[in-house]
C-alpha cells in the first residue's frame, strides 16, 4: 500500500524538517536555561510548581516571582527524565509544537484565504520571528496552542460542533497555562461565538476562565498569592505605551521582508512597475550591506537607516490590514472579524502590558496579520510572491544561523574556561544568566549570588560581557586575568548579538543590524580583596 501525500502536506513536512534541522543541536539560549531549571524543580515537586528557587536576577528567587505559569515546564520535565536534558531531545520535543503550528496555520489559511494557503504558510514558516525562536522558550508551544484554538473555533469538519468547540476551550486553557499573553483571547472566544451566531455554545467560553480560577486557588494554597495577579507589566504611562507601540511596529517590520508583495492595493492602478521598483530597492539594500561590511558606511548610519525602514515597514503592514477591513462578503465576515479581534487583542495586550518587546512577542500577532493581508497577496503576481518568499527565506536563514553562532559560543567556551581555571585550587564562580548559566554549571562552575556568594581571595569570577549577569556585592575587588572572545565574521554580520537583540528589542535597540565590530567576550577575574 502506497501512502500518497498531498502537495500541501509535503510542503509542510519539508518546512518542518528544515526548521527542525537548523535548530536541532543549537545551544540552549536566553531563557531556555530558566525553563530547564524550573522544569527540574517541577519534575521533582509536581504539586508545588511555583515554590522552587531559581537564580535569574541577583539571587535565587521563588518561581512565583517570575512571569510564566508552569504548563510547559511539566512537558520539559517529562522529556528530561525520559530522554535526558540535552539539546537534541528537548528540541525534538518542542519541534512537535512547530509542526502543530504549521498544520493549524495552513488549515486556517485554507479556510480564510483559499488559493493563498501555501504561500502564506511558507511566509509564516520562513519568517525570522518563527525560525529564530525555535528554542526551548514558551513562545512556539504557546503559538501552536493558540493556532489550534482558532483552528478548532473557525474551521468546520467532521467533528460534532459541540465537541470541537469544547476542545477549542481546552486548547485555550492549555495556552493560558503556558503563558498569560493568552489573556485577550478569553474575550475573543465569546465574541467570535457571537459573530458566528453560535449562541448555544457561549457557556464553553467559561471553561478556561474556570480553570484559570482554579489555578489561582491552587496558588493561594501553595504560597499565599495569585500568580496571575502578581505579574508586573511595563511602564503604564502614556509614554511607556507609546514606546511599546513603536517597538511593536519596528519589530514586526524587521521580520517582514515580504511587504512589497502586498502593496498593489495601496498603489495607483495599474501598478506596472512594482516588481522593478522592488528589485531596485533590493539593489540599494545590497549596496548598503556591502558598504557597511567594507567600512565605507558607519554602523551607526546603517542602524538609523534600518530603524526607519523597519518602522515604516511595520506601518505599511498595519495599513494593508486596515485596507481590507470594510468587508463585503457576509459569508466570511465573521471569520475575518475574528482575525481582526485576534490581532488587535494580542497587539493591544503587548502594547499596554508587556515589560518589553521582542520578535517572539511579534510572532503571536503574525498569523492573524498574514491572514488579514491575504487579499493583498492574492493580487500579487507569481514573480512577486516568489521574490517575497525568497527574501523571507534569506533573512530567516541568515538570522537563524547568526543566532545559532551567538548561542554556541557560550556552550563551546564554558568547559574550556573551567578546565583552564580549575587547576589553581580556587573556586570558579560564574556570573551571567541565559545559556551561559546552564553550560557554566555543567562545566563545574558555581553560580554566583549577590547576597550569598561566599567569595574568598584568589577565587575566579567568570563574566560574559554584554550579557545579563549578577552584580558583585560591595567590597569585592578584582583584577582581570584572562579573556576569551570570538571576532565578528561574515557569519554574524547580520547581527543579533547586541544584548540579545531578537529577544529584547524595539525602536532604539533593533532586533538585528549590520555589524562588523561586535566581539563576544568572556572575561575571568581574580578576587584580590573581600571586605
Amino acid at each position: 500500500m502506497t501512502l500518497k501525500l498531498s502537495r500541501a502536506t509535503w510542503a509542510i513536512l519539508l518546512l518542518w524538517a528544515a526548521i527542525t534541522a537548523l535548530d536541532l543541536n543549537k545551544a540552549f539560549h536566553i531563557d531556555d536555561t530558566f525553563h530547564l531549571l524550573a522544569a527540574q524543580w517541577v519534575g521533582q515537586h509536581p504539586l508545588q510548581p511555583m515554590s522552587g528557587l531559581v537564580n535569574w536576577g541577583q539571587n535565587p528567587e521563588p518561581l512565583h516571582h517570575f512571569n510564566q505559569p508552569p504548563g510547559f515546564f511539566y512537558l520539559v520535565a517529562a522529556t528530561g527524565y525520559a530522554f535526558g536534558w540535552g539539546e537534541v531531545p528537548m528540541h525534538l520535543m518542542r519541534s512537535l509544537f512547530t509542526l502543530l503550528a504549521l498544520v493549524c496555520f495552513h488549515r486556517l489559511a485554507r479556510r480564510t484565504a483559499p488559493g493563498q494557503e501555501l504561500w502564506l504558510t511558507a511566509l509564516f514558516a520562513l519568517c525570522p520571528a518563527f525560525m529564530v525562536n525555535q528554542g526551548l522558550m514558551t513562545d512556539i508551544p504557546l503559538l501552536a496552542l493558540q493556532l489550534l484554538f482558532f483552528y478548532l473555533l473557525l474551521v468546520p469538519g467532521r467533528m460534532n460542533t459541540g465537541l470541537r468547540l469544547a476542545l477549542a476551550a481546552l486548547a485555550l486553557a492549555a495556552a493560558m497555562f503556558i503563558k498569560y499573553t493568552t489573556l485577550p483571547l478569553l474575550l475573543v472566544f465569546p465574541l467570535a461565538l457571537l459573530l458566528r451566531r453560535q449562541w448555544q455554545w457561549l457557556p464553553l467560553a467559561l471553561v478556561p476562565v474556570v480553570l484559570i480560577t482554579a489555578w489561582s486557588g491552587w496558588n493561594l494554597h501553595e504560597y499565599g498569592g495569585v500568580h496571575l495577579l502578581d505579574r508586573q507589566g511595563g511602564d503604564p504611562s502614556i509614554v511607556g505605551i507609546f514606546v511599546r507601540t513603536l517597538a511593536l511596529l519596528t519589530c514586526i517590520g524587521a521580520v517582514s521582508p515580504f511587504t512589497p508583495a502586498l502593496l498593489r492595493p495601496l498603489l495607483p492602478r495599474p501598478a506596472k512597475h512594482l516588481l522593478s521598483a522592488w528589485l531596485m530597492l533590493l539593489g540599494a539594500a545590497a549596496c548598503l550591506i556591502v558598504l557597511v561590511y567594507i567600512g565605507t558606511i558607519p554602523e551607526i548610519v546603517s542602524d538609523q537607516v534600518l530603524r526607519i525602514a523597519f518602522t515604516l515597514n511595520g506601518v505599511l503592514i498595519v495599513a494593508i490590514c486596515a485596507r481590507f477591513l470594510p468587508l463585503n462578503k457576509p459569508s466570511i465576515a465573521a471569520d475575518k472579524w475574528t482575525l481582526v479581534l485576534w490581532a488587535l487583542g494580542l497587539a493591544s495586550f503587548l502594547a499596554l502590558f508587556s515589560p518589553m518587546m521582542a520578535s517572539r512577542h511579534i510572532l503571536l500577532v503574525l498569523p492573524p496579520v498574514l491572514l488579514l493581508t491575504a487579499p493583498a497577496l492574492a493580487k500579487a503576481t507569481k514573480r512577486e510572491k516568489a521574490l517575497a518568499l525568497a527574501c523571507t527565506a534569506f533573512l530567516g536563514v541568515v538570522l537563524t544561523l547568526s543566532d545559532k553562532q551567538y548561542a554556541d559560543f557560550y556552550r563551546e567556551r564554558a568547559p574550556r574556561i573551567a578546565q583552564e581555571l580549575s587547576g589553581h585550587g580556587s573556586t570558579v564562580w560564574s556570573l551571567g544568566h541565559w545559556g551561559w548559566q546552564w553550560y557554566s554549571v555543567e562545566a563545574g562552575m558555581k553560580t554566583y549570588s549577590k547576597d550569598a556568594g561566599k567569595l574568598a581571595v584568589g577565587d575566579f569570577l567568570v563574566i560574559p560581557e554584554d550579557y545579563d549577569h549578577q552584580e558583585l556585592a560591595t567590597g569585592v575587588e578584582k583584577v582581570p586575568v584572562a579573556t576569551w572572545d570570538q571576532a565578528p565574521s561574515l557569519k554574524n554580520f547580520f547581527c543579533v548579538e547586541q544584548f540579545a537583540g531578537m529577544y529584547s528589542s524595539g525602536y532604539s535597540k533593533l532586533p538585528w543590524s549590520l555589524c562588523r565590530s561586535h566581539h563576544k567576550i568572556i572575561t575571568a577575574y581574580r578576587v584580590t580583596s573581600v571586605h
